[in-house]
């Protein structure tokens, strides 16, 4: 960051890592609001858009050298990819909320209306945050199990976006889903959960203000493990208005404490990384990597 604060008074070179297809505006209107913004600033920038998934890693690999900061303009899925090919390395991330939960811009309290987000992002500064590991793939926002899990496959097939075809999808797929039992391991202690969702947690949200894990922190050097036992419908929806009123960790149906690591094994260890469905079938090792990334807040 010292690199960033120095480099501040000159002119900072942005690459901005546009997903087409993400969220609140058109191609177009992105587009034109960076341009304006930049030429305002006189900020030296360029933009390239993804085509499929894993572009953005590949972009920022190519272009590493050349930019001082990366900026991802889309939903979690552009976020982690921008995220995990950073972490670890001296790159600075910039983030412009375009999707439907945008967990870790409402954390780091970057604006939800893209305007305001770029103007942030040209007159922020840099931090350093958390990110978790789940078997080696990334993630900077939650790794759920469960019926977490199954909602973030059902959602990755539709062609719908936003809160409320996750709500509908959500209250399709209720019904029938069995909770699974899980074994937990932390600190060499295994216990055992029967839960409807198992959440390991570095941002405090899903996302859409959302609060699975109010306590959480990305700049605490832990992740919050968070289990909810299986639940009714009107149990479900008693749980819904906690997450959305910060209480959830007060629910007599939550288990939640704080973690460096934890193993999980148990017949169903599918999982999602920030959204990202991640077919498996081995025990899931979670840990935390301690302010590993750089990224620009307001």
């Amino acid at each position: 960051m010292e690199i960033f604060e120095q480099k501040k008074a000159q002119s900072l070179k942005y690459l901005f890592i546009l997903n087409p297809v993400a969220g609140v505006g058109g191609r177009r209107n992105f587009l034109h609001m960076i341009a304006v913004a930049c030429r305002e600033k006189e900020v030296k920038h360029k933009i390239l858009f993804t085509r499929s998934r894993g572009d953005a890693g590949k972009i920022i690999r190519k272009h590493f050298d050349k930019y001082d900061v990366f900026v991802a303009v889309g939903g979690d899925g552009t976020m982690n990819e921008v995220a995990s090919a950073l972490a670890g390395t001296t790159g600075i991330m910039g983030l412009i909320p375009a999707g439907s939960g945008n967990a870790l811009g409402r954390e780091l309290g970057i604006s939800m209306r893209p305007e305001k987000a770029v103007h942030q992002l040209l007159n922020g500064h840099a931090t350093r945050i958390d990110s978790g590991l789940a078997n080696g793939r990334r993630f900077m926002n939650v790794c759920g199990l469960g019926f977490d899990q199954h909602i973030a496959g059902c959602f990755a097939k539709s062609t719908s976006r936003g809160p409320i075809p996750y709500f509908y999808s959500a209250m399709k797929e209720f019904f029938s889903y069995q909770p699974a039992t899980y074994d937990v391991e932390t600190d060499g202690v295994i216990n055992q959960y029967n839960a409807f969702v198992l959440t390991v947690a570095n941002t405090s949200q899903y996302g859409n203000n959302a609060y699975i894990a109010p306590k959480a922190s990305v700049t605490d050097g832990e992740l919050d493990f968070c289990s909810i036992q299986p639940i009714g419908f009107f149990g479900g929806l008693g749980l819904g208005l906690r997450m959305f009123n910060k209480t959830m960790d007060r629910s007599r149906l939550y288990t939640g404490f704080k973690t460096k690591k934890v193993i999980i094994n148990g017949k169903n260890l599918n999982f999602h990384v920030d959204g990202e469905p991640v077919k498996n079938s081995n025990p899931i090792e979670i840990s935390i990597d301690p302010l590993s990334l750089n990224i620009v807040v307001p």
